[in-house]
C-alpha cells in the first residue's frame, strides 16, 4: 500500500538528487557560449537579487499541471459468507436423527437435527387435558350463577311484597286503635309482623349482593385459571417444535457439531451454517477509510483474474489501527469461501497543483517552490494539500507554472537560472520522466533549499 513520504525521507531524495545534478554538471556543463557555467572566473552572469553579479546557476525543471491527486492502493481481503450463523438448541433433549451433513444445502425451516421428543409430545398432552378441565369448570360456574343469582333476585321481589303489605296492616292497626276499632295488642302483633318483613327483605338483599360479589371473583380466578392452562399447552407445543432444529434461512451446512445419541442443552451449538451470498471482508488505515463510501468501486484480484466488488457499508470504527470494510460482490462471484485476494482501490486524495516531492522546501514558517519567471528563480509560498507518493497537491502557483525539481542546495531568490533538462509533467501518475543532471555552478548554502516539512494538507 503506498504511503506519504516522511520528512527524511524528501530531504535524502532533495539532497541525492542534487549531488548527482552537481557532480554530473561539474564535468559537462557549459553556458550557451560554450563557457563554463561553474565557478571559474569569467563564468557568471548579472542575476540575482541584489544587482551585483552572480553565476548562473543550471536546473531542473517541470511544468506543473492541476488535477487530482489519485494513490492506487491495495490490500488482503477474504470471500466470507454474508450470514454465518451457530444455530442452537433453543431445548434440552437427546439428538434422535441428523437429516442434513456439512456439505447440504437447505432451504429456510428444514429440520437439520431431530431430538428425541417423546417425552415432549406426554407433556403437550397433559398440558391439553389440564386446558380441557379448566375450561369445564369455568362453563359449571357460570352456570350455576346464572341459574343462582335470578332465585336470590325473586326472594328479594317477594320480601318487598310482604314488607308493603306488613306496613299497609300495621297503619290500618294504628288508625283503628285511635278510634277505637283495634286493641293495642293487635297494633302491636302488626308492628311485630312489619318488623319481621324488614327483616326478610334485608337478608334477602345481603344474600343476593354476595352472591353476585362471589360469583365475579370465582368466574374472575377460573378465568384465569384457563389462561394459565392455555399458557402451559403453548409452551409444550413449543418445546416440541423445538425439538426440530431447523434452519434459520437457506444456505449450506458447513460443520455439524453434534452426533445421534448425544445429549445437548439449551444454548448449544447443533450446526453452522452460512449463507449463499457472499462478500469479501478487508481491513484499510482509517485515512482511506474516510473515501471508501458505500457503492465505491474496487477490484477484487485472485488467481489471475479480476472481479469488480463495490463498498457494502460505512466504515466503521478502527480495531487495532484499522477499518473493518465489506465489499458486496457479483451474484455469478466463483469464488469459494475462505479464498484470499488482494482488495484494490484508487483515492483520490485531493485536487490542486500536482508537483514533484522533489520541489517542496521548507523554512520553520512555511513551504515554497521554485518558480521560474524570466530566467530568474522566484521563491514563492505554496500551501501542500495533501501528499503520495513521489507527488504532493499544492495551492498557491498556477497551474503550468515551472518549478524547480530538486533544487540546488545554493538556489536563492533571484537567483539566475538556466533549465538543462525540462521534466515531463507525470506528477498525476507520480512517475516522473527520465532526469539528466546537470552541474552547478553554487557552493551549498546554509539555510536555503531545505525539504518541505509536509505538515500542512497530509491526508
Amino acid at each position: 500500500m503506498n504511503h506519504p513520504r516522511s520528512l527524511a525521507s524528501r530531504v535524502f531524495l532533495a539532497l541525492s538528487a542534487a549531488a548527482v545534478l552537481g557532480f554530473a554538471l561539474s564535468g559537462c556543463g557549459h553556458g550557451q557560449d560554450g563557457s563554463s557555467s561553474g565557478s571559474r572566473p569569467g563564468g557568471a552572469r548579472q542575476g540575482g537579487s541584489g544587482g551585483g553579479h552572480s553565476a548562473t546557476i543550471p536546473v531542473m525543471a517541470e511544468a506543473v499541471p492541476e488535477g487530482p491527486l489519485t494513490v492506487v492502493s491495495d490490500t488482503a481481503g477474504t470471500v466470507n459468507p454474508v450470514t454465518h450463523s451457530n444455530v442452537a438448541s433453543q431445548i434440552a433433549g437427546t439428538v434422535a436423527k441428523i437429516n442434513h451433513l456439512a456439505g447440504d444445502w437447505v432451504k429456510a425451516g428444514e429440520t437439520v437435527i431431530q431430538l428425541d421428543d417423546s417425552q415432549l409430545r406426554l407433556s403437550a398432552k397433559i398440558a391439553r387435558s389440564a386446558l380441557d378441565n379448566a375450561k369445564i369448570t369455568l362453563s359449571t360456574s357460570e352456570d350455576t350463577t346464572s341459574q343462582a343469582n335470578p332465585m336470590l333476585a325473586l326472594q328479594v321481589q317477594s320480601d318487598e311484597a310482604a314488607l308493603a303489605a306488613a306496613q299497609k296492616n300495621y297503619d290500618s292497626a294504628k288508625a283503628l286503635l285511635a278510634v277505637g276499632g283495634a286493641t293495642s295488642s293487635q297494633v302491636d302483633s302488626a308492628q311485630s309482623q312489619l318488623q319481621l318483613a324488614q327483616a326478610n327483605l334485608a337478608t334477602a338483599k345481603t344474600n343476593l349482593d354476595q352472591n353476585q360479589k362471589a360469583d365475579v371473583q370465582t368466574l374472575a380466578q377460573l378465568r384465569i385459571a384457563v389462561d394459565q392452562a392455555d399458557n402451559q399447552l403453548k409452551q409444550a407445543e413449543l418445546n416440541l417444535q423445538y425439538a426440530q432444529v431447523k434452519a434459520p434461512f437457506a444456505g449450506q451446512i458447513s460443520v455439524v457439531n453434534v452426533n445421534p445419541g448425544e445429549y445437548v442443552g439449551v444454548a448449544t451449538s447443533t450446526f453452522v451454517l452460512v449463507s449463499a451470498d457472499k462478500e469479501v471482508d478487508f481491513n484499510v488505515p482509517p485515512t482511506d477509510a474516510m473515501h471508501l463510501v458505500v457503492g465505491t468501486r474496487l477490484s477484487f484480484n485472485y488467481g489471475g483474474k479480476s472481479f469488480q466488488i463495490a463498498v457494502r457499508q460505512l466504515p466503521s470504527a478502527p480495531v487495532n489501527g484499522m477499518v473493518p470494510m465489506v465489499a458486496s460482490v457479483p451474484a455469478s462471484f466463483p469464488i469459494t469461501y475462505g479464498a484470499v485476494g488482494t482488495v484494490g482501490y484508487a483515492l483520490t486524495l485531493a485536487r490542486g497543483i500536482l508537483i514533484p516531492i522533489a520541489s517542496l522546501q521548507t523554512t520553520e514558517d512555511r513551504n515554497y517552490v521554485f518558480v521560474i519567471k524570466d530566467g530568474k528563480a522566484i521563491m514563492q509560498t505554496i500551501t501542500i494539500i495533501a501528499e503520495s507518493g513521489i507527488t504532493a497537491a499544492v495551492s498557491g502557483i498556477d497551474p503550468g507554472s515551472q518549478v524547480t525539481v530538486s533544487p540546488p542546495p545554493g538556489l536563492l531568490n533571484g537567483s539566475t537560472v538556466q533549465v538543462v533538462q525540462a521534466v515531463s509533467a507525470n506528477a498525476a501518475s507520480g512517475t516522473p520522466a527520465q532526469q539528466s543532471p546537470a552541474p552547478s555552478s553554487q557552493p551549498p548554502s546554509s539555510g536555503q533549499g531545505g525539504s518541505p516539512s509536509g505538515q500542512a494538507g497530509r491526508p
